[in-house]
């Protein structure tokens, strides 16, 4: 089974989250279900790592798994990076790069910026006047 590494606090020990990904029988609803196991250390993991962990015999109460060998390591930052760039690639095709435009675009949007302020400037508010209340 392959997890994510959690802790690293105890000496020659991980916990180690497994995640996986099953559908409901009757609803067919999917969900995530996650377990975390205590596993003994002989490699020495850093906190993010992914690792490969197999059954044993119980090495104490609660550690019955062994840290095999490291698949990866920062999965949560190698998957970040993978994103952004994909991002980046669905933004480049959709919105293809052309400074010829853009600066004509930049031009004719600062003329109406201009424009607008002109407008403003000769539209000055007026105070509000307030009406007294009458006694009666």
């Amino acid at each position: 089974m392959i997890g994510r590494v959690v802790s690293v606090k105890m000496t020659h020990s991980a916990s180690v989250l497994i995640e996986g990904k099953k559908t409901h029988h009757l609803y067919k609803k999917s969900f995530v279900w996650s377990k975390k196991y205590l596993a003994d250390d002989p490699i020495g993991v850093k906190p993010g790592d992914i690792v490969e962990v197999i059954k044993t015999k119980p090495i104490s109460k609660r550690k019955h798994w062994l840290i095999t060998n490291v698949v990866g390591s920062d999965f949560v930052a190698i998957a970040q990076e993978h994103l952004k760039e994909e991002a980046e690639e669905a933004i480049e095709e959709v919105m293809p790069v052309e400074e010829e435009e853009s600066s004509e675009v930049s031009l004719q949007s600062s003329e109406k910026t201009e424009k607008i302020e002109d407008k403003e400037e000769v539209k000055e508010k007026k105070p509000r006047k307030r009406k007294e209340k009458s006694e009666s």
